[in-house]
């Protein structure tokens, strides 16, 4: 009995020192992936890359990752000439291969989402400061302007082509029945407005924009991507 009880302690303990080298092995390559991103493909700073499944070093030997999530507070994007922050980015790779040296790394699918600013979209739209923009209740955008010395609003819906986003349609303006014109005015002005997003992170593409109340919320998608190198 006491033998068996030995035995049984040994086990146990061995299982607590693999289950512990395989965390810190864990520990060090999320870090190490994270040094790889930092700065690079679109994010700013360095991001938190969180490896999924067990045990790691399996994984690891294999050189493939099942699921890898990344988040970064901000990530720079470019459009229209101008760079602006998407902010709160999150992203879930999975079937991430590694390269030999660890140096690069290439994606089956990934999906990702983001918020952008409603002065970041402004800007991107070419709104000069009279306009601007805000949320318009479920899947709209509300535009404000100064039209000859009154507040005129309206909603518009978006929708995407690839990476641009454009304005699909635009609502009615109330109270606009004794200013004759305003109404074509406004909907010529804000309907051909468009931005191109460049810059992705990670090798993602845009796939949706949603309005809500703090910014407009995107939408990744991406296939075969390539992660870092």
């Amino acid at each position: 009995m006491r033998t068996l009880i030995k035995v049984l302690i040994g086990v146990v303990v061995l299982v607590g020192l693999l289950v512990g080298a395989d965390r810190i092995a864990l520990s060090t390559a999320e870090s190490k992936a994270a040094d790889q991103l930092a700065n690079r493909q679109g994010i700013s700073g360095r991001p938190s890359v969180t490896i999924d499944g067990f045990p790691f070093l399996t994984q690891a030997v294999d050189k493939k990752f099942d699921s890898v999530r990344l988040s970064a507070s901000s990530v720079q994007l470019s459009g229209g000439g101008q760079t602006v922050q998407l902010d709160s980015f999150a992203a879930h790779l999975k079937g991430v291969r590694v390269s030999g040296d660890y140096k690069s790394a290439t994606v089956d699918t990934g999906t990702g989402s983001g918020r952008l600013p409603y002065a970041n979209v402004e800007s991107l739209l070419g709104l000069d400061s009279r306009t601007t923009l805000g949320y318009g209740g479920p899947g709209l955008l509300r535009v404000t302007a100064q039209v000859l010395g009154q507040k005129i609003s309206t909603t518009v819906k978006l929708r995407t082509d690839g990476n641009r986003v454009l304005v699909d349609s635009v609502g009615d303006i109330p109270g606009v029945g004794q200013m004759p014109g305003v109404s074509s005015m406004v909907s010529a002005a804000i309907g051909s407005k468009s931005f191109t997003l460049q810059n992705m992170p990670v090798g993602l593409t845009l796939s949706q924009v949603t309005p809500q109340p703090d910014g407009l919320a995107l939408a990744f998608q991406g296939t075969s991507l390539q992660l870092v190198g």
